[in-house]
């Protein structure tokens, strides 16, 4: 007779299934990563030693004014190195102290906080994943910018007790990623909370912020007092030059114990950082093994290789597309400044572009570029790490674990369709304009917002707007000062008038002008004036054409963010319309032709280029093109740099 139901039986053997699975996952990481109680003797050593290092300099110190008491007599030399041992303990209790509530605490991320009533299905997703790894769940999941994750733990005494879990999500992770590949990173991060990797963030902060704040504190000292050396040396110097004296010797400059103290105090840091970074990244390859695990190891793989090229694509959509109006105070619709990276990857060929990146081989790590202090391993290696693994059952076939949609069950491919992650969020409008408020500076919410489809022809027309004000200003002054009467109603067809009654030259005198400029006359001073109002007349003419409907400029999201439309060779014939208006004599009768859309293509004249020509932007995103995101908060549009 049976004692136990089927249903029962399957549960027990998924347990043991997952048991079984679990020590030998276990094993794996045991081999690589140290315990988390040898981890937090080792973050708290560490910390210690920071302490116990000034201590010995002191003890040092001691020991060499009790060898100099003993010396012959009070002499010079032992009042020199009493004096000496007083500054040096002097500049160490000083270090000691100056690092007093520093790196105390770790800085909170801009970002939205989504409660479970907002959002069920990416709770639901979560926790059942936790429960799969076997861990706890986060307490608050914030959504932040940018194609990474993250999590935190505020745990308490030294890690031994657990506190509330973060875990931050980058909108372009949700936007970009398919919901599997979505779960392999959820599983990733919830594999650092069941190795306990959190438990000691706030003590390895506070330890990396008091080093590094010490030796960059000392060194800005040392290098203070040496440029203070120099300063004074360079005055002496220039004291006895100016009395008919020869100049004093040249000497190295003498340093001080600050100096000395920052080698100690670096050679600490670099060491600590060696060893806790160490550990930080055999604990990216336990992680690994837990995203394999419950997402299988395929769809791990293929999110480890899509998450860099991602990285780099909303780099290049925050630089061209979302910022297209930077100058021009322009700001796209609500909730798109970070959502409108899926109208990109929507895009067939850009789509395209982005899966061919991610099946590219990735580049192999190079010795001498990598580095001790990196906290994360190279991505390559950590594919190849999971390609090394045995084919292991997936969870989803395991009997007795909840269910959840898009997990493997074979562990290697979907067993449903794909649908991207964004699919797990409701009102990902409304959050995505959330996320800008929160994270964007004031003065940025206050431009104005723009349709996608206006938004280039609006930031050219600002940016042109502005740099045609000067030669409107001479242009009223000209008019004014001859008393000459205007009849035309555009702005250009006012300015090519008195250009045809002789004042080319009245107008480009009272342009701005380089000190170079300034300092010409006669020729080469005319020359000058005709090439800064030619340059001055180009925008106009582009303004003039846009705004007549000659030339449009759409927006393109499979080429360049820009793309104009205009008449056949207008490009050239512009140019060549200019260099007439600046010829000798001007000839204004091509211009005008041109803008209003008939007149054949004029033939050149004597040719006077602008120095500089505008340049388009760049139509690919690509690992170097992503090094500029960082010029996107460094210009007061975030509030907070993220961590």
């Amino acid at each position: 007779m049976r004692l136990t139901s089927r249903a029962a039986d399957r549960t027990a053997a998924g347990e043991t299934a997952v048991r079984e699975r679990g020590v030998r996952e276990r094993g794996v990481r045991e081999r690589g990563v140290p315990g988390a109680p040898l981890r937090a003797a080792l973050v708290l050593g560490l910390l210690l030693g920071f302490y116990v290092l000034a201590l010995l300099v002191l003890v040092a110190l001691a020991v060499l004014d009790v060898f100099l008491a003993r010396g012959p007599g009070f002499t010079v030399m032992a009042v020199e190195g009493y004096l000496g041992s007083l500054a040096i303990a002097w500049c160490v209790v000083r270090v000691v102290l100056l690092t007093r509530g520093t790196g105390g605490g770790q800085d909170e991320v801009p970002g939205v906080s989504l409660t479970p009533r907002e959002q069920p299905e990416l709770w639901r997703c979560v926790r059942v994943l936790a429960e799969r790894v076997g861990t706890r769940p986060p307490t608050e999941i914030r959504v932040i910018p940018g194609a990474n994750a993250m999590v935190r733990e505020d745990a308490r005494w030294l890690g031994l007790i657990a506190g509330e879990r973060r875990l931050h999500l980058g909108a372009a992770l949700l936007i970009g990623l398919p919901e599997d590949e979505l779960h392999a990173v959820l599983g990733h991060e919830l594999g650092h909370y069941a190795h306990d990797d959190t438990r000691l963030g706030g003590l390895l902060w506070a330890l990396h912020g008091r080093l590094l704040h010490t030796a960059h504190t000392l060194r800005q000292r040392a290098a203070r007092e040496e440029a203070e050396e120099k300063a004074r040396a360079a005055a002496r110097a220039a004291r006895r030059r100016a009395a008919g004296k020869p100049p004093p010797l040249k000497r190295e400059p003498t340093r001080g114990p600050d100096h000395y103290l920052a080698l100690v105090f670096s050679a600490y840091a670099r060491l600590c950082l060696r060893l806790t970074e160490a550990v930080s990244r055999r604990q990216e390859y336990a992680a690994d093994l837990v995203a394999a695990r419950v997402a299988g190891r395929d769809t791990t793989v293929a999110a480890l290789r899509r998450i860099p090229a991602l990285e780099a694509a909303d780099d290049f959509y925050l630089r061209e597309y979302a910022l297209l109006g930077r100058e021009a105070g322009l700001l796209p619709p609500e909730g798109q400044f970070h959502g409108g990276l899926a109208h990109l990857l929507a895009d067939p060929a850009r789509r395209a572009e982005l899966e061919a990146w991610a099946r590219e081989p990735l580049p192999e790590a190079i010795p001498e570029e990598s580095s001790p202090y990196d906290s994360h391993p190279p991505t390559a290696d950590r594919v190849a790490a999971l390609e090394a693994l045995p084919e292991l059952p997936g969870l989803n076939e395991l009997p007795g674990l909840p269910g959840l949609p898009g997990l493997p069950g074979d562990g290697r491919t979907p067993t449903r369709p794909r649908r991207p992650a964004l699919a797990l969020l409701r009102e990902p409008d409304r959050l995505l304009a959330g996320l800008e408020r929160a994270v964007l500076a004031p003065e940025t919410l206050s431009w104005r917002r723009v349709p996608w489809a206006e938004l280039p022809a609006r930031a050219r027309r600002e940016s042109w707007a502005r740099e045609v004000e000067p030669l409107l200003e001479a242009m009223t002054q000209v008019a004014g000062a001859r008393g000459v009467t205007l009849y035309e109603v555009t702005y250009l067809g006012r300015l090519l008038e008195l250009v045809d009654h002789g004042l080319l030259y009245d107008i480009a005198d009272r342009l701005p002008r380089s000190e170079q400029a300034g300092q010409r006359s006669g020729r080469a001073a005319r020359e000058f004036a005709r090439t800064a109002f030619r340059s001055a007349l180009r925008p106009l003419a582009l303004l003039t054409a846009l705004d007549t409907g000659l030339c449009r400029w759409e927006l393109c999201w499979s080429g360049p963010a820009v793309r104009v439309v205009a008449p056949e060779r207008f490009a050239e014939a512009l140019e060549r319309a200019l260099d007439h208006a600046v010829a000798e004599p001007p000839g204004t009768a091509p211009l005008r032709a041109l803008l209003s859309g008939g007149g054949p293509a004029p033939t050149a004249p004597p040719t006077v280029r602008p120095t500089v020509r505008p340049t388009t932007p760049s139509a690919t995103f690509s690992p170097e093109s992503s090094a500029a995101s960082s010029a996107v908060s460094s210009d007061g549009l975030y509030p907070k740099d993220q961590v």
